[in-house]
């Protein structure tokens, strides 16, 4: 599981960062992929997570958390973790903008040579 979340994030970080340093965006279709990928590894670590736990979840947890992942990730770690929740939370946002914060440092960077 942790060399999936590694090829994501580490795809979509080279990606945005190549992007950013040659002074483009990236394709909307690349942005979507991207996005996806990380939902759907997000879904299935959640998933694991719940089935480890011993959480009943609805039927459709996989489909809300896929679409509507900065909505139902926190009630979901808040409901089985408490208050402590927050931070693996917090750390998993931080994750998602990971690879367009890379881009736009690379582009800054760009921009000083």
């Amino acid at each position: 599981m942790k060399l999936v979340w590694l090829l994501v994030l580490g795809i979509s970080i080279l990606h945005y960062s190549v992007m950013g340093y040659a002074g483009d965006f990236p394709s909307r279709q690349a942005e979507l992929l991207m996005s996806w990928a990380f939902a759907l590894v997000l879904v299935y670590w959640c998933l694991a997570d719940a089935k480890g736990r011993g959480y009943h979840r609805p039927y459709e947890f996989g489909a809300f958390l896929f679409f509507l992942w900065p909505v139902v990730l926190p009630a979901y770690l808040v409901h089985t973790r408490g208050w402590r929740g927050l931070l693996p939370c917090a750390g998993l946002f931080l994750l998602s903008l990971t690879p367009w914060l890379s881009g736009v440092a690379a582009f800054y960077l760009a921009d000083i040579h």
